[in-house]
C-alpha cells in the first residue's frame, strides 16, 4: 500500500495509519478473551475463502499489475484470513476485540478508479453547486459549468484538491480511531462518524465560497494568494470540530452511565 502512498494528496496519513493499528492492536491485547483454540466451521470457511480470493487477485495483479482494485481485494483477502485465525484462537469474541485493529489499515488503501471517480466528481459538483447558490443568495452573480464557477472576475475551477477529498479521508480516519478509542455506544461512534463527515464538507465548502469571494471582489489572482491559507484555517476548523464533537460526546457518554436505571415496576 505504501507504493501508493506518496504520489496520492489524500493518503498522506498511510504511514501514521499503521502506527495506529498498532495501538489499537496494543488496547485490544491488554483485554483479549481467553484462547479457545478451536477449529469450526467459520473459521474454515473463512479461511478457504481469504485464500481461494488471495488467487484470484494475484492472477488479477499478475495479468494488470498493482491497481487500486487489485490492492483492495487483496486486502480483503488477507482480512478473512486474519479472521479465521482470530476465530480459531479466540471464537467470536477475538472477532469482535480485534478484527477493528486489523481492519483500521483498510483506511489507508487507495479507492478503486470506479469508486474515486464517483467521490471526487461528486463532492466538486455538489461543492461548486452550492457555492453558486450561495453566491446568488449574498449577491454576486456567478454561473455554474460541470466544476468551473463562472465569476464576473474570471473561472474559479474546483479540482481535485478542492473537492475536499483529502480532508474527507483524513476526518474519517480520525472519527474512526476516536471513536473506537473513546465511545462504547455503537450509536454514539456512528453519530461522531457522520458528523465529521459533515464538518468536512461544510469546511470546504466554506473555503471554496470564500476563495470564489475574494476572486470576486479582488481580481482571480487572489486565489492563488489565498489558497493555501484557507486550506490550512479549514483544516484547522475540521480538527477542532472533530475534537470538540468528540469531547461532547464523551462527556454525553459519562453522563448516561451516571444516570440511574430504572428498574423493574411492581404492581
Amino acid at each position: 500500500a505504501s507504493w501508493f502512498w506518496p504520489p496520492s494528496p489524500y493518503l498522506y496519513f498511510g504511514w501514521l495509519v499503521i502506527f495506529l493499528c498498532a495501538f489499537l492492536f496494543w488496547e485490544s491485547w491488554q483485554v483479549r478473551p481467553s484462547a479457545t483454540l478451536k477449529v469450526g466451521w467459520s473459521s474454515v470457511s473463512c479461511g478457504v475463502a481469504g485464500i481461494g480470493l488471495l488467487f484470484t487477485f494475484q492472477i488479477y495483479q499478475a495479468a494488470f499489475g498493482l491497481k487500486p482494485a487489485a490492492l483492495v481485494g487483496l486486502a480483503l483477502a488477507v482480512m478473512l484470513v486474519v479472521t479465521a485465525n482470530l476465530h480459531y484462537v479466540f471464537g467470536w469474541k477475538g472477532i469482535m476485540k480485534f478484527l477493528f485493529p486489523y481492519a483500521f489499515i483498510l483506511i489507508a488503501l487507495p479507492m478503486p478508479s470506479v469508486v474515486h471517480g464517483l467521490v471526487v466528481n461528486g463532492l466538486q459538483h455538489q461543492v461548486a453547486f452550492a457555492t453558486v447558490e450561495i453566491l446568488e443568495v449574498i449577491g454576486i452573480p456567478a454561473d455554474l459549468a460541470g466544476s468551473v464557477i463562472h465569476l464576473s472576475s474570471g473561472p474559479v475551477g474546483v479540482d481535485e484538491a478542492c473537492s475536499g477529498i483529502r480532508s474527507l479521508q483524513s476526518t474519517v480516519m480520525a472519527t474512526l480511531f476516536i471513536g473506537f478509542l473513546m465511545l462504547k455506544e455503537l450509536g454514539l461512534r456512528i453519530f461522531l462518524f457522520f458528523a465529521g463527515i459533515a464538518l468536512a464538507v461544510f469546511g470546504n465548502l466554506m473555503r471554496v465560497l470564500f476563495l470564489s469571494y475574494q476572486a470576486h471582489h479582488h481580481g482571480i489572482e487572489a486565489v492563488d494568494a489565498n489558497h493555501d491559507a484557507a486550506g490550512w484555517f479549514i483544516l484547522l476548523f475540521t480538527i477542532g470540530g472533530v475534537a470538540l464533537l468528540s469531547w461532547l460526546l464523551g462527556k454525553l457518554q459519562t453522563a448516561m452511565e451516571a444516570s440511574p436505571r430504572p428498574g423493574p415496576s411492581r404492581s
